[in-house]
């Protein structure tokens, strides 16, 4: 009895010296060689905490908190029997309140552990503990995902006050222990209660999980089971709006879409015609089937979609629906950005995106410019040279033959016939003579053999783009967009503006200067098919978009993503602060994301979308004559081959005579 009045007096002045702030965390080590030298033999309250500390809390860290007040907390014999380094928070009765109501103290400091953190929360008085868990600090400070043990009395009514309410309904790992209230049980006999969360299936929450007789357990159960693994049909709430191709309305064809196991079309609540179906459509059915949870489709309670902060703190649209807790997740291409994970925590990144221009294709060049594209520049010049240095060797070859050998005609050695002779090969125009000398024979079979590969190549290609339309070289590149002719590009607010500026590459920072917002993407997309813009977006949603409504059945495109892109974005699935199903979420995602599902997701959609937006376009192009545009390039050269024999006419017609005189 001595040693129990030394151990009490010794807590008191430790706790006596804090009374100033009351709130200072305590480290317990201390406190723990102190209550081993007091420790006695008596059987209670320590027994049932060593057997949970020993079997199921072995990798945490321990948090101690305790009313000093309350004269039933053998808060000796529960230090004596932890034996491990513990910090220990006395706790305080809130004055002007009820007088069973407890607070941490404000200034005290509960530092989580890597691992998992543990609160051994000891009071006699249950309404006491349910003032705790609804105090401010209880939900700021603690680990929402920590073990928690209750230690109270021998009310009946003591586990549903703690457990049964709003704060422990999102925290799944917590026990209350009390002792059994029984004539025939002894001092050693306990009970321990969990509590169900995210359950609408059982009549209560709270449930008795174990026994705790003759210093054993009696059932043997796990305390702190994964409660998340499966819900049971409960009903999930997402919040989403259509945001292609992450969420494409899709057109209704069978009932019963909605839900689990109702196909890839999700039924919106309050929109019975409307389905959606997209990534992250896709990616919510995948976490339903997987975590056995009723998913209900949402559109933000304000018609807002992102959401943006107002003055008093809160935020509208989808990331206000879940700041409230109205949703339980919230799905529409969403960054994980510092501007979001301020109010709303954030799944594991299951897809990554950039920021990228969409800019208007070139006009189209005239068709007569594809007399020169069979051939690139190079083999153009190429072939000049050849015709240019191969003719005067022809003509030297055939003068040759006819001094030293006298084997060749005079015709052939004239200057004016070997050019003819020597390009009339590259048109398909048949000589009136022959070499009549070996070694001019020789050299002309080669020339001949090099002018027909050179010819059947040209015509073979030049019949492909006499029939298709020649385009230009798109904008590619940043430098190639600050150095266009467009007066600005951008896109809706002046978000991605702030993220220009910021950038550390001069390239980027220069697009800021010509950088003009628009009131939402459908403008910037239009305001670019009429060449009068820039839009700029995430890849996927611009690829969408041409898929969408500007590629014809031909797969002809008339916008163009540029191929240098750059602020690269994770994607991620929204969800309230503090949601307990976080962790199992993220393990699902990391398995859709290693199976290579979301590219998956994202290639049918986009060939879906692809075949919807060529329905109906134009007719069969597969037996279309060549109209006269097609044949520009044919009308040119006789155009001007016309001239210059009119020309060759009047020259003749002038010096002619003159010279014949």
């Amino acid at each position: 009895m001595i040693r129990r009045l030394k151990f009490l007096l010794f807590l008191v002045s430790v706790w006596g010296n804090r009374s100033q702030s009351a709130a200072q965390t305590v480290p317990a080590s201390g406190y723990l060689q102190t209550a081993a030298m007091y420790r006695t033999d008596s059987t209670g309250f320590p027994d049932v905490i060593e057997y949970i500390v020993d079997t199921f809390l072995q990798d945490c860290g321990l948090h101690v908190m305790w009313d000093p007040r309350d004269v039933d907390a053998d808060i000796e014999g529960i230090l004596g029997v932890l034996g491990r380094p513990t910090s220990l928070i006395a706790l305080e009765r809130v004055p002007g309140e009820g007088q069973e109501d407890l607070r941490m103290p404000p200034n005290a400091s509960v530092v989580p552990y890597r691992t998992c953190s543990a609160y051994l929360i000891v009071a006699s008085s249950s309404v006491g503990l349910r003032s705790l868990v609804l105090s401010p600090d209880f939900d700021t400070k603690l680990n929402y995902l920590g073990r928690f043990v209750f230690v109270t009395s021998t009310d009946l009514d003591g586990p549903k006050v703690v457990l049964d309410n709003e704060v422990m309904a999102w925290r799944p790992h917590a026990v209350v222990v009390r002792r059994a209230k029984k004539t025939n049980t002894a001092d050693t006999d306990f009970e321990i209660w969990s509590h169900h969360v995210f359950r609408d299936d059982l009549p209560e929450p709270v449930y008795l999980a174990e026994r705790y007789a003759r210093r054993r357990p009696q059932r043997g159960v796990t305390l702190f089971p994964e409660k998340l693994d499966n819900f049971h049909g409960f009903q999930l709430r997402a919040v989403t709006f259509e945001h292609a191709p992450s969420i494409v309305e899709v057109e209704v064809k069978e009932e019963g879409g909605g839900g689990r196991g109702g196909g890839r079309g999700a039924k919106v609540k309050g929109h019975p015609h409307l389905h959606y179906d997209g990534i992250d459509i896709r990616l919510l059915h995948i976490l339903s089937e997987a975590l056995n949870f009723d998913l209900q489709i949402v559109n933000p309670s304000d018609g807002d979609k992102w959401g943006s902060p107002l003055e008093n703190g809160s935020w509208t649209g989808l990331t206000g629906d879940l700041t409230q807790r109205r949703a339980h997740m919230g799905v529409a291409n969403l960054f994980i950005h510092i501007h979001y994970l301020e109010v709303v925590d954030m799944t594991v990144p299951y897809d990554m995106e950039f920021g990228c221009f969409i800019t208007p294709l070139p006009e189209k060049l005239p068709q007569w410019v594809a007399l020169v594209y069979p051939f690139s520049m190079e083999v153009w010049i190429l072939g000049l040279v050849c015709l240019l240095v191969g003719t005067p060797l022809l003509y030297a070859t055939s003068r040759l033959a006819l001094h030293l050998l006298q084997d060749e005609s005079a015709w052939a050695t004239t200057f004016s016939h070997v050019v003819f002779y020597g390009t009339g090969i590259f048109f398909g125009v048949g000589m009136p003579q022959e070499p009549r000398s070996d070694v001019t024979r020789s050299y002309f079979i080669m020339w001949v053999w090099t002018g027909l590969l050179i010819t059947v190549v040209y015509r073979s290609s030049l019949t492909a783009f006499l029939t298709i339309p020649l385009s230009q070289a798109p904008i590619d590149t940043l430098e190639q967009l600050v150095g266009s002719s467009l007066p600005g590009w951008g896109n809706t607010g002046l978000t991605f503006k702030k993220m220009l500026e910021d950038n550390p590459d001069p390239m980027v920072q220069q697009l800021a200067l010509r950088y003009k917002a628009v009131t939402s993407a459908e403008e910037g997309i239009l305001l670019t098919a009429k060449r009068e813009y820039a839009m700029m977006e995430n890849r996927q949603f611009l690829e969408y978009t041409i898929a969408t409504n500007f590629t014809n059945k031909y797969g002809e495109e008339t916008l163009h993503v540029m191929r240098e892109c750059f602020l690269p974005f994770r994607i991620g699935m929204a969800m309230p602060k503090k949601a307990p199903y976080k962790p199992n979420f993220d393990r699902i995602l990391r398995r859709v994301v290693e199976a290579g599902l979301v590219r998956k997701w994202f290639s049918d959609i986009l060939f879906n979308s692809r075949k919807r937006g060529g329905e109906g376009e134009g007719g069969d192009r597969s037996g279309s004559a060549l109209s006269f545009d097609n044949l520009q390039g044919a009308w040119l050269v006789l155009g001007s081959g016309l001239l210059i024999a009119l020309v060759s006419f009047l020259l003749e017609m002038l010096i002619g005579p003159a010279k014949y005189q």
